[in-house]
C-alpha cells in the first residue's frame, strides 16, 4: 500500500500575510487587555525577545508554540503582569494563525484522495488541520512540536509512515519547500512531489534530487494514476 504525506502551509493554503496578521492581533490584545506587557514589548522588541528566547532555550528549535509561550511568560514577569497573560496571548495568536484561505484546489483533491490512500498532514509549524475541519481527510497529523524534529530530519518522514502504516519507501511526500519538503523526502528514500506553483526554477545552491514537479495539487492526480 501507498500512502502521502502533505505539507501544510503554502501547500494547502496560503501563508502570505497570516502570521502578520496573527502578531498584530495579539498585540491588539495586549493592548486591550495587558497594556503594561503591550507598551514594555511593541512587536519589533517582542520578536527581538523570541530570539533571545531561542538562544537560551535551544530544546525550543522545534517546538514554535512552546517557543512563543515562554516568550510570553518572559515578557508579562518584566513588567509584573498575570502568569495566564502568556497563555491568553497565545491562545489569539494561534486563533488568528489559522485563519487561512485554502488555494482552490486543496478541497477537491483532498476528497478526491482521502478516498484512495492514507493521507498525513506533516508540517515544521504549528498548524493543525483539525482546526480547519480538514481532519477528517488525514489519518495522522504531525508537528516538528510532536515529533521532536523537523523536514527534513528522517524522524519526521517516519512519524508519517508510521501514522499511515506503511513501509518509509511506500510514502509519497507532496510540498512546496526545495529543502525541506522536496531535498528532505528524497534523500530518505521517498517518493518526492514539489508542488512549485509560481514555477521557480531548481535553488541552484541545492544539489540536484529526484523529484516529480507539478505546478497545482490537481496536477496530483492524474500523476498517481501513472504509477
Amino acid at each position: 500500500m501507498t500512502a502521502i504525506s502533505l505539507d501544510l502551509d503554502e501547500t494547502l493554503w496560503r501563508l502570505d500575510g497570516v502570521l502578520e496578521q496573527a502578531e498584530e492581533a495579539t498585540v491588539a490584545f495586549l493592548r486591550e487587555r495587558y497594556p503594561s506587557i503591550a507598551e514594555a514589548y511593541p512587536p519589533e522588541r517582542m520578536r527581538t525577545l523570541r530570539d533571545e528566547t531561542a538562544e537560551l532555550h535551544p530544546e525550543l528549535l522545534y517546538n514554535v508554540t512552546a517557543l512563543r509561550i515562554r516568550t510570553f511568560e518572559r515578557a508579562a514577569r518584566a513588567v509584573g503582569a498575570p502568569p495566564q497573560a502568556a497563555e491568553e496571548a497565545f491562545d489569539v495568536f494561534l486563533d488568528a494563525r489559522h485563519r487561512v484561505d485554502l488555494y482552490p484546489d486543496a478541497l477537491p483533491v483532498l476528497e478526491a484522495l482521502y478516498q484512495r490512500l492514507p493521507l498525513v498532514a506533516l508540517t515544521n509549524g504549528n498548524a493543525d488541520v483539525h482546526r480547519l475541519a480538514l481532519g477528517h481527510y488525514f489519518v495522522a497529523a504531525y508537528s516538528a512540536v510532536h515529533v521532536g524534529a523537523a523536514k527534513p530530519d528522517r524522524p519526521m518522514f517516519e512519524a508519517a509512515a508510521r501514522g499511515a502504516g506503511v513501509p518509509l519507501e511506500r510514502l509519497i511526500h507532496v510540498g512546496d519547500d526545495p529543502v525541506t519538503d522536496v531535498a528532505g523526502a528524497a534523500q530518505h528514500g521517498l517518493r518526492a512531489i514539489w508542488l512549485n506553483r509560481s514555477g521557480m526554477p531548481w535553488p541552484s545552491n541545492l544539489p540536484r534530487v529526484d523529484y516529480e514537479e507539478i505546478r497545482s495539487l490537481d496536477q496530483l492526480l492524474p500523476l498517481l494514476e501513472r504509477e
